[in-house]
């Protein structure tokens, strides 16, 4: 057989013993040769030795009911629709108006805010984006559909 052939069969045998865990050691003795098997010995730290920790499921974490979320998003939708019947608050096409016509540019969200107590009026919140690429956001009193405060650069 050719001489590297020889080389490459003992380091494929060479890279499978490794790959078991388990090296063959010849020593020689007298004029017989025996094969030792050698095996690392167990992790330890400190004379312990640590067992393999065994795969255990994270504990099951109940979710918070849909229901409960839906409920207060139709609370929120109730009670805005309720307050423009009663006549507490102007409808959204008045407030886009009145947008408009203060400051020019697109409107790109309108949110209503509901009162934290009883005495506070509903603030409906305007974010407009101008021509030049400035976004403002303006507070308006839902009541009358006055200008509360502006936040950007105008």
């Amino acid at each position: 057989m050719n001489k590297y052939y020889k080389l490459f069969i003992c380091g494929l045998l060479g890279l499978f013993l490794m790959g078991t865990g388990t090296y063959a050691v010849a020593e020689p003795q007298n004029e017989t040769k025996t094969i030792k098997k050698y095996n690392y010995p167990k992790r330890t730290y400190q004379g312990k030795t640590f067992p393999k920790k065994k795969y255990t499921k994270p504990p099951t974490v109940k979710q918070p009911v849909q229901k409960r979320k839906t409920q207060k998003q139709h609370y929120r939708q109730n009670t805005a629709r309720d307050a423009l019947r009663s006549g507490r608050i102007v409808s959204l096409g008045v407030i886009r108006q009145r947008v408009r016509q203060s400051f020019p540019g697109k409107i790109v969200d309108v949110r209503l805010q509901e009162p934290r107590s009883n005495n506070r009026n509903f603030i409906y919140k305007v974010k407009v984006l101008r021509k030049d690429g400035k976004l403002l956001e303006l507070k308006i009193n839902a009541a009358n559909g006055s200008i509360v405060g502006v936040k950007g650069n105008k």
